[in-house]
């Protein structure tokens, strides 16, 4: 169970939850890690966090889900020390950490998918990247003009917020660096978009993998069975045989188009703090084996696969 932290409470505890934005406390406890986390990992960073404070009880988290660009500020702001993001920071942002005094540690430490998904009456779950271009750019707006398509009507584009890595990811490796066109709807977060989905036929939406995940299959070898993923094909016309979903194993074949590296970021300089300890621990055996058996993320970790039919 989750427990609170209060300013009076000398209790040892767990975990703290806080909205982004909050105010800025001492970063001198050895035991106390601050992270800003993009919303789109939130269930496999929870996992993470939690398998972490049975190996140490005495840390406490302070954590943060909110947008990509806001995590990354927050970190720039030295309002977190840690931050969880799909982009390194850039040499300008490293020399404003390090004119206050701060070095910014970085490690890899997973490959995520972004999913294509679809309501579950919706015929259509092949998909070609060629098309994915023509709709992300505006360029096809109803289903009729996708020449394969069984679907008709207009179709509705459905992401989580304008300022997520997901929509950056989008606009930066299939759009060309331009912005998101056609029939576009912007939730509040990946639930959001999950819901919208299994309530509209015409819909795709856009959205993290690991979101995706059946908590009811140990295998990973299935998704959220509300929703249908698509499969996406590099041929101009998909097929079963030539057209991938973002399984772990896809990814890591280099099979499936929509991939991102998934950095984890601290600037914390206690040497035996937690934050430190928890910046380890996610890259190293235990961390990896969490993202690799409790998400549909690719650990960076060189992991095994067994050959299995993938229905």
């Amino acid at each position: 169970m989750k427990r609170v932290i209060f300013a009076a409470s000398m209790l040892a505890i767990s975990f703290t939850l806080m909205s982004c934005g909050g105010e800025k406390k001492p970063q001198g406890d050895p035991d106390l890690i601050k992270v800003a986390i993009d919303e789109t990992f939130k269930p496999v960073m929870e996992e993470e966090m939690h398998q972490f404070n049975l190996k140490y009880p005495e840390a406490t988290f302070k954590y943060y889900y909110c947008s990509e660009s806001e995590a990354l500020q927050m970190l720039l702001d030295d309002s977190v020390r840690s931050c969880l993001a799909t982009r390194q920071l850039s040499d300008k942002e490293k020399a404003a950490l390090q004119a206050r005094s701060l070095n910014v540690m970085t490690e890899r430490i997973a490959t995520d998918g972004i999913a294509l998904i679809v309501n579950r009456s919706n015929p259509d779950t092949l998909i070609s990247t060629n098309d994915v271009f023509r709709i992300v750019t505006g360029q096809v707006t109803r289903w009729e003009q996708i020449k394969y398509a069984h679907q008709s009507g207009e179709i509705q584009l459905v992401f989580d917020n304008t300022q997520s890595s997901t929509v950056r990811y989008v606009e930066d490796s299939i759009c060309g660096g331009k912005a998101l066109k056609g029939n576009v709807y912007a939730q509040k977060s990946n639930e959001a978009v999950i819901d919208y989905i299994t309530s509209n036929p015409k819909a795709i939406g856009i959205i993290g993998v690991d979101w995706l995940r059946n908590e009811n299959d140990s295998t990973n070898l299935s998704f959220l069975p509300k929703i249908r993923v698509m499969s996406v094909s590099n041929s101009s016309i998909p097929e079963v045989d030539n057209s991938y979903k973002p399984f772990q194993a896809y990814i890591a074949l280099g099979n499936y188009p929509y991939v991102r590296a998934v950095y984890y970021m601290t600037t914390d300089p206690l040497m035996q703090g937690k934050a430190r300890y928890f910046y380890h621990f996610l890259a190293e055996q235990k961390g990896q084996l969490i993202i690799t058996k409790s998400s549909q993320l690719l650990p960076w970790m060189q992991v095994q696969f067994k050959e299995v039919n993938i229905k």
